[in-house]
């Protein structure tokens, strides 16, 4: 009927619409194709600067978002103008997928700027924020080396399972919700470790929950990262997923 091609044809456009920023985002090439007539026509020479200016990666993304919206609002009018069998059905739920995802990935790149700020450690490669982690290791363990027996016994009790054990995901996901500082946190729970301990085993003490601190820092860091990456993987694959169930669904249709 009518509304089933033209909805059909509306939803297809406006995905592949929303897939020129995947190819935006991994090749400068089109980029160069679109800004290259700025450049060369005449009259389209005095929008340069602004169409410079569109093609940041984030009015991209924008731009993706906007689209995303656009085509549910057709895949909504499409499926509601037709009959589906197992495949549009099977195609239907990678839809919804995929928009879960990307809305998923929508508050991500909202909220997880403005939670990484609200903590000292930013680095921004995996490798780098193991490396500190390892090293906060080495040093609490040198920091106790001939030290008295509580000394010993509160670090292995207490400090130690810091540095050495990995947070829950639900915990860190929980601290970025909050925009909550897990170092703070930890040192709240073990102020009171150096109580009734000599001078030199209170010093000693205090040094190593800083470590444990730093180490507390660094795990949400090292979340925030593979987070924002770990979430566009899953996308991606749904894309993918979804586009291999659109292909027999369009050659069913132009064969019926």
């Amino acid at each position: 009927s009518q509304p089933q091609v033209a909805s059909g044809l509306l939803t297809l456009v406006l995905m592949l619409t929303a897939g020129l920023y995947a190819a935006r985002r991994r090749s400068v090439r089109l980029s160069l194709l679109i800004l290259r007539p700025f450049s060369k026509i005449d009259f389209l020479r005095p929008y340069r600067s602004l169409a410079v200016r569109l093609d940041r990666t984030q009015s991209w993304r924008t731009a993706h978002l906007i689209v995303g919206v656009l085509w549910a609002l057709a895949l909504w009018w499409h499926v509601d103008a037709s009959r589906g069998t197992w495949l549009e059905t099977s195609l239907l739920a990678g839809c919804i997928l995929v928009l879960a995802s990307g809305v998923f990935g929508g508050f991500l790149q909202f909220w997880l700027p403005r939670s990484m700020l609200q903590i000292i450690e930013r680095e921004v490669r995996e490798e780098d924020v193991i490396a500190r982690q390892n090293s906060l290791f080495v040093a609490a363990e040198e920091k106790i080396l001939g030290g008295s027996e509580r000394l010993v016994d509160a670090y292995l009790s207490e400090i130690r399972p810091r540095l050495v054990d990995s947070p829950r995901q639900i915990g860190l996901f929980e601290d970025t919700l909050r925009r909550r500082d897990p170092g703070a946190h930890l040192r709240g729970r073990l102020w009171r470790l150096p109580e009734g301990m000599d001078d030199g085993d209170a010093d000693k003490v205090r040094e190593l929950v800083d470590l444990a601190e730093h180490k507390g820092r660094l795990d949400l860091n090292l979340y925030h990262l593979r987070l924002s990456v770990g979430w566009l993987k899953i996308h991606d694959a749904l894309v993918l997923g979804t586009a291999a169930l659109l292909v027999p669904h369009l050659l069913s249709v132009v064969y019926f």
